[in-house]
């Protein structure tokens, strides 16, 4: 979930050219539960941005691992962030989040 166009179309085409084929992308977390609860096929792996209108990615982590998008409990989540602050890092850890990225993710970030 992304909700700046060019920086999801960017992190798209760097999930490519690393050999993932199917990207959903979603505007905000409220988005991606309700595309989650409604897909009949799962996905490895959730990238989720810190600030996005509606719902942060923080409360569709919450969400997610509360169990609102049935299947999806246990989805390993990477964090997309432009702040790299030590506050951001800790309500990371705190959320169980896999993993935080900083803008822009390149390939060989995301590969790793």
């Amino acid at each position: 979930m992304e909700d700046e166009i060019l920086s999801a179309q960017t992190l798209k085409k760097a999930l490519a050219n690393i050999g993932v084929g199917v990207v959903l992308t979603a505007h905000n977390g409220a988005d991606a539960l309700s595309m989650l609860s409604e897909l009949s096929e799962s996905f490895d792996l959730a990238i989720c941005d810190i600030e996005m209108p509606v719902m942060s990615g923080y409360e569709f982590v919450r969400r997610l691992h509360y169990g609102t998008a049935p299947g999806y409990k246990g989805l390993p989540v990477l964090m997309l962030t432009g702040h790299e602050t030590p506050k951001n890092l800790s309500r990371a850890r705190i959320r169980k989040i896999d993993g935080f990225l900083v803008k822009q993710a390149t390939a060989g970030a995301l590969r790793r």
